[in-house]
């Protein structure tokens, strides 16, 4: 049997809705159920254009559903031109993510695996520290920053981006740092060459003034994942690509630490030799890494 696809609307506690695509195998799904006893299902994050085009590792669905775990790949506020049109407030996406894994509940699976790419890793890391729901047994993360605005700061002084992490930052303060509901809070701006070398679209990201204060900025701890992945409880997988040219690759061993010295037991990182943020070509071993972990846990 092939891996169907279901499109899923999820409505937030606040009335947010956002579609979600639910990928899975039946006959392996009943295969798992019969030999665990339990019905696991993933909820994947993805990164931070958070279209079913791009951001969300597409290679990954299919054959984790075909390991016998559906997953079901989540829209949050996060994505597409939620950071440009101001729905893209950090901890209020959690709701969204709150909204997937209640539908899967809904649908009979009890046990839930939270993924993340990028970003989407640091929202999905965000989400376990603060609701230690039961039914989530496990975190997944690939590509997870030490935290959103390192990870901005680094590139930015990296590539030489204009304007500099530090002059924006004191810029947006003064506008609307006490006061992130302030009428200027949605203006948008452009942060040129800082993921990448050039002037280029591509190499540019584009933010309101409250986007990136609640997640790029110097005091937006929810998306520093350093200062959440202690308070998680549930075992943790970090896939690390070791040539990622947004993270920097000894982030995943930094928060490996983290979590381990806050008294985790369960924390494990697997490098992806030559693997860059993407995963591209690499995509084997990565999933290999995923799916062995998720055998040994869902």
């Amino acid at each position: 049997m092939a891996v169907e696809r279901h499109l899923v609307s999820l409505t937030a506690e606040d009335g947010e809705t956002h579609d979600a695509l639910l990928e899975v195998d039946e006959r392996a799904a009943r295969a798992r159920h019969r030999s665990t006893g339990r019905r696991t299902a993933v909820v994947h994050v993805h990164g931070i254009m958070g279209n079913f085009l791009v951001g969300t590792l597409r290679f990954l669905p299919a054959p984790i559903a075909r390991a016998g775990f559906p997953i079901l790949v989540c829209e949050t506020r996060m994505g597409n031109v939620g950071q440009l049109f101001g729905d893209a407030i950090f901890d209020d996406a959690l709701r969204d993510i709150a909204a997937a894994i209640r539908w899967l509940r809904e649908q009979s699976y009890d046990q839930i695996i939270l993924s993340g790419y990028s970003s989407g890793a640091t929202l999905a890391t965000r989400f376990a520290a603060v609701h230690h729901d039961p039914a989530v047994r496990g975190l997944l993360c690939l590509g997870n920053p030490w935290g959103l605005p390192q990870s901005l700061q680094r590139r930015a002084e990296r590539y030489g981006a204009r304007p500099k992490y530090r002059d924006l930052a004191s810029h947006v303060r003064r506008a609307i740092g006490h006061d992130p509901n302030d009428a200027d809070a949605d203006r948008m701006f452009v942060i040129e060459q800082s993921r990448g070398p050039t002037q280029q679209p591509h190499d540019s990201e584009v933010y309101t003034y409250r986007t990136w204060w609640t997640s790029r900025g110097p005091n937006a701890t929810e998306a520093m994942a350093f200062r959440q992945i202690g308070q998680v409880w549930a075992p943790i997988l970090l896939v690390q690509g070791t040539a990622d040219e947004i993270v920097d690759p000894e982030e995943a061993w930094a928060l490996a630490d983290v979590a381990s010295k806050a008294g985790n037991p369960d924390v494990q990182v697997v490098p992806i030799p030559g693997a860059k943020h993407s995963f591209k070509d690499r995509e084997i071993p990565t999933l290999e890494a995923a799916i062995r972990w998720l055998r040994d846990h869902g």
